[in-house]
């Protein structure tokens, strides 16, 4: 799917989404070059599919997928049909739907590593940023942690230790993030949510982010 520019490193003021960076978006891409839609979740497949490092659109197939190699925590997570993954990094990496109404993602999910010492002063820093997020309880890797919950507002949001990634705050769109501290770094996990995306599109992407898990180790 296409990938386009427009604020981050080029910050692609686009949406550095899983599915196409693109327009409007508030994700941005800001690491080195190199649709269909949403489905019902389906169970895991026996083998696990391995992110591969790069910049380019990969079809993922319904089941576990692991976080390319070179990310620290590894993880894995479920995902369902449909879904895809363009930017790989060793400190960020997104799956996500592209938006069939326009060149961006309908719905993305990120996982990075933040800049900050801890999953506290990750969320710290956002709230910093966009003041009107609200702070909501979730669970993350089987524990409870903080949520912050913005709809609309403007400007930068968050942007990773590498700077690879940028989630930006736009009208009309809607960013959670859920961050916790696992191996000696901050994870943060960022949806984003189009303004036309609906309740299917939020039930698959919190099925997602529920089903993170630390990968067992070799």
């Amino acid at each position: 799917m296409p990938a386009s520019a427009a604020r981050v490193v080029p910050l692609l003021a686009v949406a550095l989404l899983v599915i196409g960076c693109g327009g409007s978006s508030d994700v941005h891409d800001t690491g080195p070059t190199g649709a269909s839609s949403p489905s019902a979740f389906v169970p895991p497949t026996p083998s696990v599919q391995v992110l591969e490092l790069g910049k380019a659109d990969l079809a993922l197939h319904a089941g576990t997928v692991a976080s390319p190699a070179g990310f620290e925590p590894a993880l894995t997570f479920e995902v369902p049909t449909g879904w895809s993954s363009v930017h790989r990094y060793a400190d960020s990496f997104d799956v996500g739907v592209p938006d069939p109404d326009s060149d961006g993602p309908l719905v993305v999910v990120t996982f990075s590593l933040a800049p900050e010492p801890d999953a506290a002063a990750a969320l710290a820093a956002v709230a910093d940023r966009q003041p009107m997020a609200k702070v909501r309880k979730a669970s993350l890797l089987g524990a409870d942690v903080d949520r912050l919950d913005l709809v609309g507002g403007t400007g930068p949001a968050y942007t990773s230790r590498d700077s690879n990634l940028a989630l930006d705050a736009a009208p009309g769109q809607s960013l959670r993030f859920l961050a916790a501290d696992a191996g000696g770094s901050a994870l943060v996990v960022g949806v984003l949510m189009a303004e036309n995306a609906g309740p299917t599109e939020q039930r698959l992407a919190d099925a997602l982010v529920d089903s993170v898990r630390l990968a067992d180790p070799a």
